[in-house]
């Protein structure tokens, strides 16, 4: 007989069908169609990363709306900071994880059918879209690592990054520039994740860090893409960056003024 203590408590799983092609369709497509025959209650989400910039709100909300979640999607590290994203306490809530960049799918059947072992049958399937045609390739950061240096924001080219006295934020996420990690290369404390990143490790938001191999990584990376003199190299970049945001207000301002002539000449 089932404890009733946990009869009200509602648990889901949560399937990012990733818009990155990271394990490929069929595969994605067998996940969701066992989902579909288990005939218990999940959540379909179409790009988790985009969702977390675009959907955040209501992210959070099916989130906190389930007792206990089992997340289905790529490494665990970045699907948390996607979901802190969205103000979700990940360190209060009872959330598990499978990552099918690492485990292959009769793993994920398996640990699939243990979570819902004693559970009643009872489906209900959501699905959560991001219409938006942006590739939400971004970088998320992990706090527990930065010492907000600041060296992403000045290296960044295209204004992703804010800097203030204590914290660096992700204030332009749509700025970035597809499949360019190259700040996650040169972050000293190797704090900062691209989920959509395609190859593993720190970058891609891997649980284990090798902090030796990344610091050889890391060293090899800066010398290639800022050289010997690395303060010397990022503020170069930091003019650059200040020259490319005056010239994108002034051709906005040449846009708006050729709009507002426009209207003025129409009849």
């Amino acid at each position: 007989m089932k404890n009733l203590f946990f009869v009200d408590m509602i648990k889901k799983v949560f399937f990012c069908n990733c818009g990155a092609n990271l394990i490929g369709t069929d595969r994605l497509n067998d996940i969701e169609a066992y989902l579909k025959q288990m005939e218990h209650p999940y959540v379909v989400i179409s790009d988790l990363c985009g969702c977390a910039i675009e959907r955040k709100v209501e992210v959070n909300d099916l989130f906190v709306a389930a007792d206990e979640a089992l997340i289905v999607a790529c490494y665990p590290r970045g699907v948390r900071l996607l979901l802190e994203n969205c103000g979700i306490d990940c360190q209060s809530r009872k959330l598990s994880y499978l990552n099918f960049r690492e485990l292959n799918n009769d793993q994920i059947f398996s640990s699939l059918s243990f979570f819902f072992a004693e559970e009643s049958v009872n489906q209900s399937i959501l699905e959560m879209g991001n219409a938006s045609l942006w590739p939400s390739w971004y970088p998320v950061i992990d706090y527990s690592r930065c010492t907000a240096c600041g060296q992403c924001a000045d290296f960044c080219l295209f204004g992703v990054y804010q800097k203030t006295n204590n914290k660096v934020l992700v204030a332009n996420p749509k700025g970035c520039k597809n499949n360019c990690p190259a700040c996650a290369r040169i972050c000293p404390q190797i704090a900062i994740v691209f989920p959509k990143y395609e190859h593993s490790g720190a970058i891609a938001g891997s649980e284990t860090i090798d902090e030796i191999a990344e610091q050889k990584r890391q060293n090899l990376d800066i010398d290639t893409i800022l050289g010997s003199n690395i303060y010397k190299a990022l503020e170069m970049r930091k003019a650059k960056r200040q020259s490319i945001i005056r010239n994108t207000a002034m051709q906005q301002a040449i846009n708006e003024r050729e709009l507002a002539l426009e209207e003025k000449t129409d009849p």
